[in-house]
């Protein structure tokens, strides 16, 4: 079958590539790997987790081999040229870059200052620079963000920034990884409407690097697969998608058009945690924030039950489970297991809850995956090699295979793909077996084969051990299969919702 992209002119390619992050590894990251996107066209890049498309990404995108690793065979060409024939000015005209991380997007500490950066690449008129900053943030609300610092940004408001700087710059071809993992349903299907009023417009071509097909089902031109193998499945359109339902379900992908599951739910518990009359603010201390983020919240989470915390981007999921883990001061009352929260002594609180970050590498705190198990599951910092041959090296080991790490035990957490780090970071908290669990959207980067493993993997171990999970999550199918109760902020305030609001 001739493909999309052997049609056309051609933007972005690689041939022929392979590459290693460390020259002494025998084995390549990527195998002679070869894929073209077509000009003027939404083309989205799926495939299994760890099959190596956030490693193509970064060599698409002029990341590697420029900052690291080996590229050994093969090359990249932005509309027919090398990629590394471009001076930075010349290739941001051109090609743009979201991260799946936003914060390894950013070199400055406000949007204003990013933005500016971003123009100043691009040589922009000085004087041109704050009317398009200006529009250019309007385009996404984020107007009363522009002078945040960043770092008190929620994980949806950072990815909106992200997105403002890529329309800022007008590159004629747009590179997305994972765009909407952090962001709202409303927000998504906005941001969807304008990239594709960039591309009839204006010609724009967008690189989508996604695992789901939610947003991009009525849009999107062309579907590419990257296999395990290196090898790339081309000529998927939305006119013949059924007719590939086979290579989704064997290679782990989300088939899109597949009917709602639901698991079997367990017997409901005791409240473990309960709010009455409770608000939270935004910061470390009330002072620093003059409006709540919620309040007069009445909630109960009960054991055995996976609770999902839903709301839009920046409205204080994240904020809440601080709280819960103590880290935020709080109005009213909240407590755990019958105890008021701000009474409980924060060695015994955090040996009770856990949390997996929106950003996983916050969390590590060792140098090595198989360590960072082990420290789990001892509850302290771990040294491997005294703990060789012992009876917490098999666990480890065991609880790696489970989520497929194993091969990775003595790589550095930094050096797994954002998928791979959000696996170990939920593993971790499951090694410590903490009785709550607050997961800040724990299945992000993972394909439709590993998000179920780690649902399941959840559910099995809660029945077990009459665990308490709170998770928040902007997949609505997410939440459909696996939520007992959802509770959704609206306004300022929590309310208990059916998860279809």
């Amino acid at each position: 079958m001739k493909s999309m992209s052997d049609s056309g002119n051609l933007v972005l390619e690689a041939r022929d590539v392979s590459f290693r992050y460390i020259e002494k590894n025998k084995k390549e990251v990527l195998d002679h790997v070869s894929i073209s996107f077509p000009e003027g066209k939404i083309s989205v890049l799926m495939g299994a987790s760890g099959c190596g498309k956030s490693t193509l990404f970064a060599l698409l995108a002029g990341l590697y081999p420029e900052n690291g690793g080996v590229m050994t065979s093969g090359e990249i060409l932005l509309f027919g040229k090398p990629l590394g024939a471009y001076s930075i000015p010349q290739r941001a005209e051109k090609l743009s870059v979201m991260f799946q991380n936003a914060d390894l997007q950013f070199c400055m500490d406000t949007l204003r200052k990013e933005m500016l950066f971003c123009l100043e690449n691009i040589s922009c008129p000085p004087e041109e620079m704050q009317e398009r900053v200006e529009k250019a943030a309007g385009s996404l609300q984020m107007t009363d963000l522009l002078d945040r610092p960043f770092q008190t940004l929620s994980g949806g408001e950072k990815q909106k920034a992200e997105l403002a700087c890529l329309f800022l710059l007008g590159s004629k071809v747009i590179l997305l990884d994972e765009p909407f993992a952090n962001i709202d349903e409303m927000w998504a299907e906005r941001i969807v409407e304008m990239l594709v009023r960039l591309n009839r417009e204006y010609g724009t071509t967008i690189i989508a690097v996604d695992h789901s097909l939610d947003y991009w089902l009525k849009v999107l031109d062309e579907i590419q697969v990257l296999r395990q193998d290196g090898s790339v499945i081309r000529g998927i359109g939305r006119e013949n998608l059924k007719d590939h339902e086979e290579l989704f379900r064997k290679e782990g992908l989300r088939w899109p058009l597949e009917e709602k599951r639901h698991p079997e739910r367990l017997p409901e518990g005791k409240a473990r945690v309960t709010l009455e009359g409770a608000g939270i603010y935004a910061g470390k201390k009330r002072r620093q924030s003059g409006h709540p983020v919620l309040s007069g919240a009445d909630a109960s989470f009960y054991e055995n039950e996976m609770t999902a915390v839903l709301g839009p981007s920046g409205c204080g999921k994240t904020t809440l489970f601080r709280t819960l883990l103590g880290q935020q001061d709080y109005t009213g009352s909240i407590r755990i297991d019958g105890r008021e929260l701000r009474k409980i002594p924060g060695k015994e609180l955090f040996s009770e809850v856990g949390i997996v970050f929106q950003n996983p590498s916050n969390q590590f705190v060792t140098q090595n995956v198989l360590e960072e198990v082990e420290s789990g599951l001892l509850g302290k910092l771990a040294r491997h090699e005294e703990l060789h041959g012992s009876a917490t090296e098999q666990e480890a080991l065991e609880l790696l295979q489970s989520f497929h790490l194993d091969r990775f035990r003595k790589y550095s957490p930094y050096m797994l793909s954002q998928g791979q780090q959000r696996r170990l970071a939920v593993l971790s908290i499951l090694a410590g077996k903490r009785r709550i669990l607050l997961l800040d959207e724990p299945t992000y980067g993972q394909d439709d084969a590993m998000t179920r493993e780690i649902m399941e993997l959840l559910r099995s171990r809660m029945a077990k051990e009459k665990m308490t999970i709170l998770f928040t999550s902007h997949d609505r199918r997410l939440v459909e299969e696996w939520a007992d109760r959802c509770y959704l902020f609206r306004e300022g305030r929590l309310c208990e919702s059916n998860g279809a609001d």
